[in-house]
């Protein structure tokens, strides 16, 4: 029995190989985005490993935005004593300053030995020892463009000059992500202490970087300031795997979604070849092959295809790492290398088979039902199938259980998975209500005169129809990159394009509190009379409600930054544009008698558990400060405006070290002269740019959205291979009707406008359905996961749909072409 089911399903694949090219195309395109993925994470955690003590330049980081205290130098020292090598690097945000403009730039200071570890490359290469040889910097090649400058050239840092010495090319230990203030300009730590920019209340990030790992937990332990972060080179670039942790999860669902989309092909592909089919099958049974035997022999048919297409599928996942690198190298501080992993291709290929094998059950069950007097008719593709039974319907089951454990294999959270399976679900059961709608409705749309549209309609709704399963597939595929596109145009709209016609064009930080009327002044004779200065205190939370926050214990949980976070405090006499008190009251004049009174962001209460009456203590550079929450506050965040988490009310921090920050509108013509103007007389002052933030923002979310549709792509391609799949999959039964038209006088014209009229109406049918759930989706995703304003985009929902409409006309007319040419004669003999 073994051998005639080889036999049998070799038999059967060789004959109809071509049938079966959608199939595999199907699944070749789910693996593939599936094994791209994560191929590209693993390759990239590799690298990370690799290079992990060059990414922090060091063995021990201990990062603090703090100066050290008495205790804590004390405590470095003794690490000197040991004979354990120390480098401080500095980092902050600052002006340079020429003839011809300003620009604002990242600045980092470093000592004589950075780095430990790694290569800091530069052009010349021997640039970096210039540093400690005077008033030297090494700039981004960035910077020497937009201020036209070039090796040899000097520039303004505050109150001091430096000579370019070299282009800097990459830094071993650079922070990776999207967003960056400016380009980065390297000083020596001795050149920082000349510029004036570090002033008590300054912005200012301290790393001390040792060459010793066992002093790790030494220092955690001892080191006074619980606030300092101590890590190893083993938890280098925590931001960067955890932003290429989620991408890659999202990524990997979206490439599951085309494996899905591939499965529904499957089926689709693996129904109309039984329909075909019918007739063997019937001969098989009449001659005595029982229905096991004959369920085996198209189960391997299928295994064997779905096998092949999982290796095509996982091959062309390979080459996709020349692809996906190119696209995230603006957020990747390292070089990549392509290895081949074990994992990503099991993985890959077995979801692939585990998606063909539940896919093709359901149709391939539906043999048991052929009886063997079937051979003496001809009509067979029209025989009804009969109910598909429990065991159907227990491979139903299995087939949701498998899709659950996969998409929490692919995702490595229950969370993510479940919203995925509810979405993905909720998705195909509106998808198929909605195309049986429209098929049903087909029949009672209006036939007009023309004969290409009587049967371009009529061919939605005929005898062994696929219309109902083309639109579910396209409908997917348009969902998804439409949902996405949606998703994008919100983020950028809320970003950006939703900026209040008189919100601020400049924020001014760093101003010292024995620069406020100057620069007040500064602003008022140039006649910016509507400047706003806001007194900034920095400081972490300490205790709540008489509880210790211990930072340790919150830097795990989901929403624990917002008890491990630095909180800028203010105190004010007026709430401040774009707030609303939705719980308590402002304080209208006067002092309270007891602690000072606090006002706090809402979403800020209820993550920290605060309620009126509530009590907060907040540290302040070692200084304990409490406060008792009077007021919650609803922020409008998008107003561009300084808004603060918690505001104390005014004379609460006397005396804590302080900045301000100033913020006023500006003209296009008026921002160079303004910017010089403040170089001039505060050199420590920065000044950024809202609208060069606003587009700097705009590029992220774009190389983002880039790197996501690019996979989402996959699931539109895997689309259009089920609709040629489904419409060659009825072939036979479209040439046989169009050489009926064609003997009673039908012109290759009249059928072409007949395929047309019926591939513009699945494809308008499908981008609407699409469309609209591609809304519902994106507006859940705004509301429920990236907390963003909705805007209704009908151009963009419009574009989706021609665009669907044209490429199903164009696929169904490339499966169909061949057709048109068929001579009727010897068709109908055959028949």
């Amino acid at each position: 029995m073994t051998a005639f089911v080889s036999r049998m399903a070799w038999r059967e694949t060789r004959a109809a190989w071509r049938h079966f090219a959608y199939f595999f195309v199907c699944i070749a395109l789910g693996v593939a985005a599936l094994v791209g993925v994560d191929l590209f994470a693993a390759n990239l955690e590799r690298a990370i490993q690799r290079e992990a003590r060059s990414l922090m330049a060091a063995d021990v980081e201990l990062r603090t935005t703090r100066p050290l205290t008495s205790e804590a130098q004390a405590i470095l020292r003794r690490l000197d004593g040991r004979g354990i090598a120390r480098i401080q690097v500095s980092e902050l945000v600052a002006m340079a300053a020429v003839r011809s403009g300003t620009q604002l730039v990242e600045l980092k200071a470093v000592e004589p030995g950075y780095p430990f570890y790694g290569k800091l490359r530069a052009d010349p290469e021997d640039a970096l020892a210039t540093l400690f040889a005077g008033a030297n910097a090494l700039a981004e090649e960035t910077l020497l463009i937009r201020l036209d400058l070039k090796v040899g050239d000097t520039l303004k840092i505050g109150h001091a000059e430096f000579r370019i010495t070299g282009v800097l090319k990459k830094e071993p230990d650079r922070a990776a992500g999207a967003f960056s203030f400016g380009p980065r300009v390297l000083i020596s730590r001795q050149g920082l202490e000349t510029t004036g920019l570090v002033q008590p209340g300054t912005r200012v990030t301290h790393r001390h970087l040792l060459s010793s790992k066992a002093v790790q937990a030494e220092l955690a332990a001892t080191f006074p300031d619980k606030t300092a972060r101590v890590s190893t080179y083993q938890d280098a670039q925590p931001m960067l795997r955890r932003f290429l942790r989620q991408l890659t999860m999202y990524l990997g669902l979206v490439g599951l979604i085309a494996l899905m989309v591939g499965g529904i092909g499957v089926a689709s592909s693996v129904r109309a070849f039984m329909k075909e089919k019918l007739e063997t099958i019937a001969v098989l049974k009449a001659i005595g092959a029982g229905s096991s035997a004959i369920l085996r022999v198209y189960l391997t048919q299928t295994f064997l295809l779905g096998a092949l297409g999982c290796l095509a599928g996982a091959v062309l996942g390979a080459a996709f790492q020349i692809a996906l690198p190119p696209l995230l190298r603006a957020w990747l501080p390292i070089e990549l290398e392509f290895r081949l992993a074990l994992l990503p291709f099991v993985r890959g290929v077995g979801m692939g088979l585990l998606t063909t094998i539940l896919f093709a059950l359901w149709p391939l069950l539906e043999v048991r039902h052929v009886r063997p007097n079937l051979i003496l008719r001809r009509e067979v593709t029209d025989e009804p199938m009969g109910s598909p039974g429990r065991m159907a319907w227990a491979i139903s089951g299995l087939l949701a259980l498998a899709l659950a454990g996969m998409a929490f294999w692919q995702a490595g959270s229950w969370r993510a998975a479940g919203l995925f399976i509810g979405a993905l679900a909720a998705a195909l059961a509106l998808l198929n209500a909605t195309a049986w709608l429209v098929v049903r409705l087909a029949r009672r749309v209006p036939r007009w005169r023309s004969l290409a549209w009587r049967q371009g309609l009529a061919n939605l709704y005929r005898p062994g129809s696929q219309a109902q399963t083309v639109l579910v597939s396209v409908g997917v595929g348009v969902m998804v990159i439409l949902a996405i596109h949606l998703v994008e145009r919100n983020i950028l709209w809320e970003i950006g394009e939703n900026v209040p016609a008189d919100a601020p064009t400049f924020f001014f930080i760093d101003i010292q509190p024995d620069q406020h009327d100057a620069f007040a002044r500064l602003l008022v004779e140039r006649g910016h009379t509507d400047a706003r200065l806001t007194p900034l205190v920095r400081s972490r939370l300490s205790a709540l409600n008489g509880q210790p926050v211990r930072r340790e214990s919150f830097e795990d949980r989901e929403h624990g930054w917002y008890f491990t976070r630095e909180y800028v405090l203010t105190f004010l006499h007026e709430i401040p544009r774009g707030n609303a008190i939705t719980k308590g009251e402002w304080w209208e004049g006067g002092g309270s008698s007891g602690l000072p009174r606090v006002s706090v962001e809402e979403e800020a209460a209820r993550r920290l558990g605060l309620d009126l009456g509530s009590t907060v203590e907040f540290d302040i550079q070692g200084a304990k400060v409490s406060g008792r929450i009077a007021s919650i506050r609803k922020v409008e965040w998008g107003n561009m405006s300084t808004n603060f988490y918690f505001i104390f009310e005014p004379g609460a921090l006397e005396g804590a070290p302080m900045t301000y920050a100033a913020t006023t509108r500006v003209t296009p013509q008026e921002e160079v002269s303004l910017q010089r103007a403040t170089v001039a007389a505060f050199p420590n002052v920065s000044a950024i740019n809202i609208r060069a933030v606003l587009d700097s923002v705009a590029q992220v979310v774009d190389r983002i959205s880039l790197v996501i549709r690019f996979m989402a792509a996959l699931s539109i391609l895997a689309g259009a291979v089920v609709l040629a799949g489904a419409l060659a999959a009825t072939r036979f039964r479209r040439i046989y009707e169009a050489m009926i038209f064609k003997a009673v006088g039908a012109t290759r014209r009249t059928l072409a406008a007949t395929f047309a009229v019926e591939y513009a109406l699945l494809g308008a049918a499908a981008g609407v359905i699409g469309a609209g759930l591609a809304t519902g989706l994106a507006w859940g995703a705004g509301q429920w996961i990236l907390d963003v304003k909705w805007l209704f985009q009908p151009v963009a929902l419009i574009t989706g749909i021609g665009v669907t409409i044209a490429g199903t006309v164009l696929v169904g007319f490339l499966s169909t072409y061949g057709i048109l040419g068929q001579k009727p004669l010897p068709v109908l003999r055959r028949e």
